[in-house]
């Protein structure tokens, strides 16, 4: 089965808010094996969502709309699948029911204007929303599911859960899955992970996807399979294939953070941190406290210019490369740890933005220096990025003790 996703909201053509659905809903129907090949969003405008039920029609046979069920003049996905397959609207006792419920178990009179979302084309298959006010719908026309769900997440997710997916594993009547693992790299580049696993980039199944994100590499390995089992087994069998040639730079799989993976090889290792942050702004200090193990091995850090950090250290330095390079190693025995970081950009500023960054990293006697350049970044996008790379760096640091 191919599907199409079409989403409504011109809040969403104007980036107002974030489209969590999709993702929830891609999930979904690559557990089922269905394949999804486009996703279209469109504004709240009659004729072109006709135009686009349309044109998906013509490249799927399953069409999913989410949002634009709603009770007021821009909920427009009944009127539009209406017109676009050519079948009238009427009130449906069903949908009309759900609505009513919504008022009825709060007490509440129901204004006139949601009776619009008791209309539903002639002969759909109405779907229960516990939730909310908007009943969704599907409906079968010329060999294609049209399903129809509101758009509030937590109405849309409860839908697709307990309706959707239930009618879309009658209707298929497959049990084909797709299964995705993601393995996450860090400090090596797009072009030079192309080099390295590019006859693997060539399956088709499983396949080799790679992502590209400051500082890291994400690389999506997706099987389809009969089963959970045999998908997982597939994907297996492909990370160990990258593990082999790339093991040195993955850091983690799936949902795992590199703060996550740097927390564990200190904790693992059992060494303990300090910090001193000119140029971060304390965003190294926010990442590193994100993992739950962290008051084991994170004991202390400073954010403050370069001159109050020489006071607070009682030291003196010169330029970024030596501030960076003698804090570390001042913060490392102010707090008693085995290894103190410093950042220091290209002046005394807590976040100068589009600067170049210092990294230096204490450990014992010896200390690593690593000068990078951030060009146009603004303040907090050069916070982040420092924070990253220092990371980046610490974890490359703790996997060779």
């Amino acid at each position: 089965m191919k599907a199409e996703i079409i989403f409504t909201g011109t809040e969403l053509l104007l980036g107002q808010i974030l489209n969590t659905n999709a993702q929830y809903l891609q999930q979904s129907l690559a557990a089922l094996g269905i394949d999804l090949y486009f996703q279209v969003t469109a504004g709240d405008n009659l004729e072109r969502l006709k135009e686009a039920i349309s044109q998906a029609a013509k490249r799927a046979d399953l069409v999913i709309i989410g949002g634009g069920l709603g009770p007021t003049e821009d909920d427009l996905s009944r009127e539009a699948l209406s017109g676009a397959i050519g079948v009238p609207l009427e009130e449906n006792i069903t949908a009309r029911d759900i609505t009513e419920r919504f008022f009825k178990t709060r007490g509440i009179a129901m204004p006139t204007n949601n009776l619009r979302q008791a209309q539903a084309p002639v002969g759909s298959i109405i779907l229960d929303n516990p939730v909310g006010t908007a009943p969704g719908l599907a409906m079968e026309k010329e060999a294609v599911l049209y399903v129809l769900v509101p758009g509030p997440p937590n109405e849309f997710r409860e839908m697709v859960k307990n309706k959707v997916l239930p009618l879309l594993r009658e209707k298929t009547g497959r049990s084909t899955v797709i299964k995705s693992r993601v393995l996450k790299l860090c400090g090596i580049g797009e072009s030079r992970v192309d080099e390295m696993v590019g006859p693997l980039l060539q399956s088709s199944n499983p396949t080799l996807a790679p992502t590209a994100k400051f500082s890291e590499i994400h690389l999506r390995i997706t099987s389809k399979a009969p089963d959970i089992e045999k998908a997982d087994q597939m994907n297996s069998a492909m990370e160990s294939k990258v593990s082999a040639i790339l093991g040195d730079y993955i850091y983690g799989i799936d949902e795992e953070t590199l703060p996550e993976a740097v927390g564990r090889l200190l904790e693992t290792r059992n060494l303990t941190l300090a910090l001193a942050e000119i140029s971060s702004g304390g965003y190294l200090s926010h990442l590193v406290t994100s993992y739950p193990g962290c008051p084991g091995y994170f004991k202390f850090a400073l954010v403050a210019g370069i001159e109050e950090l020489e006071k607070l250290l009682g030291v003196r330095v010169d330029g970024p490369e030596g501030a960076a390079r003698i804090l570390a190693g001042a913060i490392r025995r102010k707090a008693g740890t085995d290894i103190g970081i410093a950042l220091a950009g290209g002046g005394n500023s807590l976040c100068p933005p589009g600067s170049d960054l210092t990294i230096a990293t204490a450990f014992k006697e010896k200390t690593l220096l690593k000068t990078i350049q951030l060009p146009g970044a603004d303040a907090l996008e050069f916070r982040r990025r420092a924070a990253q790379l220092c990371l980046v760096m610490l974890w490359h640091t703790l996997k060779k003790l």
